[in-house]
């Protein structure tokens, strides 16, 4: 049995009105995605279903915790995850996405796939770059020796002589 199939709602017999589903994002699940990164942790998903004739709202919303590296220090830590999306269903002859938050579906199926959906909230929520948080002082929480070492390889910033002498000439004014 495909792992993802849990991840479907069906809603061919579901009366017209709200309803309410919940799933769990684990490391299991992100298995199943490829990405470079292999994500550990749990994140709970709420999904929320509106039910009318012509049209579906879908509500996504996410919260819990993914271990990642640091791009810093390479250390691991948790970051926590939170996020919400609404995704519109259509009904039509065939499956197609019109726009980001618009999907069509064909009258004949009865239920929708939604873990693309939330792997890509997932995604959407995730900073451009993973640093550890700063403390209550403020004071980095990386790992030291690992900052040392790159401070340790970076190149001194060498100023052209050709500044200096733009600078006397400013600072004379």
């Amino acid at each position: 049995m495909d792992y993802l199939a849990k991840y479907t709602i069906p809603y061919k017999g579901l009366k017209d009105g709200s309803h309410e589903f919940e799933f769990t994002a684990d490391s299991k699940f992100f298995e199943h995605f490829q990405f470079e990164n292999d994500f550990q942790g749990d994140v709970s998903v709420k999904a929320t279903l509106l039910k009318k004739t012509l049209v579906m709202t879908l509500d996504l919303e996410i919260a819990g915790e993914i271990q990642v590296n640091c791009d810093r220090c390479l250390d691991c830590f948790p970051y926590q995850v939170e996020g919400a999306s609404t995704l519109y269903i259509k009904f039509g002859d065939t499956h197609e996405e019109l726009d980001d938050d618009v999907v069509v579906v064909p009258e004949s199926e009865n239920e929708i796939k939604i873990a693309q959906y939330i792997y890509e909230l997932i995604l959407l929520s995730f900073p451009i770059n993973f640093i550890h948080p700063d403390d209550e002082d403020g004071f980095s929480t990386c790992n030291e020796e690992m900052i040392e070492k790159l401070n340790e390889h970076s190149e001194k910033e060498e100023t052209d002589p050709r500044w200096s002498e733009l600078k006397k000439l400013i600072d004379n004014k």
